[in-house]
């Protein structure tokens, strides 16, 4: 596919390196430690981490911020830890996520979590097995949080909003982004 320059955004670039973790992204020169070291590569390589940061060093906002890939991101930060110029790469695809909630671009699954979250106080509550398991073996009860607490929290932060906002599956379609 030949790039053109409407699919070219040069202030995104700008945008990520003015963010705290994202003043690193420059530094980066391509050497591909981040994918060499990155457990989920190993298993699945449309997830590259050096191509997501190349994407992002060119612009291409669209490719980048739409992108499923960027969700398959663990988070567990050998690829900033491994980096010979100190990009925190991991940080940067945090920067690229929330920019990509913010679009309503994030997978289905994480919204059904959160609603869980603001229902039920926790992501999966235990299960009476769980909890019957832990009654044998003497362990404290699980405390919920209170669902009211998370709510008022969620509603000052904008969360509620976000996790309201996500898009259908035929707008991420139309957008390019696929689901799960």
């Amino acid at each position: 596919m030949v790039e053109t320059s409407s699919s070219i955004d040069s202030r995104f670039r700008s945008l990520i390196t003015e963010t705290h973790e994202g003043e690193t992204l420059n530094l980066c020169y391509q050497c591909s430690t981040c994918s060499g070291c990155c457990p989920v590569f190993r298993y699945n390589s449309q997830f590259n981490p050096r191509r997501i940061i190349e994407n992002t060093l060119l612009g291409k906002r669209d490719r980048t911020v739409k992108s499923p890939e960027i969700w398959l991101c663990t988070v567990c930060h050998t690829c900033t830890e491994k980096c010979p110029q100190g990009v925190k790469v991991s940080e940067i695809i945090i920067e690229l996520k929330n920019l990509s909630s913010k679009e309503g671009l994030f997978p289905a699954h994480l919204q059904e979590e959160a609603k869980a979250l603001l229902e039920f106080g926790m992501v999966s509550p235990p299960t009476k097995a769980i909890l019957s398991r832990r009654e044998k073996l003497k362990l404290p009860v699980i405390e919920n949080a209170p669902p009211e607490e998370i709510r008022t929290l969620t509603s000052a932060t904008g969360f509620d909003k976000l996790v309201e906002g996500r898009k259908s599956e035929e707008e991420t379609q139309e957008t390019g982004v696929v689901e799960e």
